[in-house]
């Protein structure tokens, strides 16, 4: 998969197959929803939105058996199963709604979307285009100009962002491809002018700042290039091009210290995310398997990137939902994002499942001692010890909080 296309939003799918452009069989007529199963449909919408698949899915599910022939729950699930990298079901969720609804907003487009994963990228035009056909937009054509740039096929590409410019100009997704697409060109006037669009649109925004950084660097505009970069580290302090550009500039005017410095945190995250990059791609060819799910996601903590440690964890929680490994480590993410509430819930969601886990008992104690619930924390951290009755660190844990106390 090329490195441009990586950064798509994934979703689903559809292979070759005799009747998916434009027919609709006999007794295939879409049915309509009622207002009931149209709200189950929006809270399962918001579940997904919310990462709670298994949730998502259970509701789309049931809308499907409320309404059969609905179009609505079969979209919804070929989303969820994208999601969760689930491509068979998702393309069998696809094939019912083509098959009864051809023109359904959106379905042609997640279905480029899935080609584009699969790296079969002419296919993925096809899809694209069915969509415009349908329905012009600037999503499905800004998709059409990334395919072409992967492509190398240039004047496509800028005619798509074009396009997809014209169709909303305020979408900045767009302006960041088109001149990404210039940069590459080397065209580099004309990158910032787009680029300074973007930022018009979306100030502050840290990829738009990376790249007006990033350009200026190659206008030798070294002064001006450092507020930009500068937005761009503190966003995304994972960002490897981010530190590394940053560090060119402050070399380049003299900042040597400040700039060392800097490609030195650069090759420490290089090293972190060529992890990344490598069990990104041995989870596509195996998008099934909830340990390439983990795998990645202990990446991406590793990484500091706990967002998508947190939202990969949550995927191969939906394909193994009974791991308490997974559940453990979900909640230490939430604890080093700050969210205690929700490592709380998860801890004692793997309690109920398996009260034995010391080392959970353990950590909610301190969870529960940070929040200041100190009866909670003595309670987790005595029923540690029922387990590991000798353990001096639990022991010392209670102690302190006694003498708090």
């Amino acid at each position: 998969m090329g490195a441009h296309i990586q950064q798509w939003a994934l979703v689903m799918l559809l292979g070759a197959s005799v009747c998916v452009a434009g027919c609709r069989r006999e007794g295939q007529e879409p049915a309509v929803l009622d207002p009931d199963t149209r709200q189950m449909v929006a809270l399962a919408e918001r579940a997904l939105e919310s990462q709670q698949y298994a949730l998502a899915l259970a509701l789309a599910d049931s809308a499907a058996r409320r309404v059969p022939g609905a179009v609505e729950p079969d979209f919804l699930k070929g989303l969820i199963y994208s999601k969760t990298m689930q491509w068979g079901k998702a393309e069998e969720a696809y094939r019912r709604v083509v098959e009864r609804v051809p023109d359904f907003p959106g379905v042609w487009n997640n279905l480029g979307n899935n080609a584009v994963w699969q790296g079969a990228y002419q296919q993925a035009l096809s899809y694209f285009y069915q969509e415009v056909s349908h329905r012009p937009a600037p999503v499905p054509w800004a998709s059409i100009g990334r395919v072409y740039r992967e492509l190398g096929i240039v004047d496509s590409a800028a005619y798509a962002f074009q396009q997809a410019i014209a169709l909303d100009s305020s979408y900045v997704p767009a302006y960041l491809s088109y001149s990404q697409l210039m940069e590459e060109e080397g065209e580099y006037d004309r990158a910032l002018a787009i680029a300074e669009q973007a930022a018009a649109l979306a100030p502050g925004a840290a990829e738009v700042e990376y790249l007006l950084g990033s350009l200026l660097m190659r206008l030798e505009r070294d002064e001006e290039a450092i507020p930009h970069l500068e937005v761009a580290v503190r966003a995304l302090p994972w960002h490897t091009e981010s530190h590394y550009k940053l560090g060119q500039v402050l070399q380049s005017l003299g900042r040597m210290e400040e700039g060392q410095a800097m490609l030195e945190e650069a090759e420490r995250l290089s090293s972190l995310q060529a992890d990344v990059t490598a069990y990104q791609k041995s989870l596509a060819s195996d998008p099934e398997n909830p340990y390439a799910h983990a795998a990645l996601a202990t990446a991406y903590r590793m990484a500091g990137r706990y967002d998508e440690a947190i939202q990969t964890y949550k995927v191969a929680l939906t394909l193994d939902p009974g791991n308490l490994e997974f559940q453990n480590n979900l909640a230490s993410l939430y604890f080093l994002r700050q969210d205690t509430v929700a490592a709380i819930q998860t801890y004692h969601r793997i309690l109920e499942q398996d009260p034995s886990m010391v080392e959970v008992w353990v950590n909610l104690g301190v969870l529960y001692a940070l929040s200041g619930a100190h009866d909670d924390a003595r309670h987790a951290w005595q029923n540690a010890l029922v387990y590991r009755p000798d353990d001096a660190t639990i022991r010392a844990y209670l102690a302190k909080l006694e003498a708090a106390n």
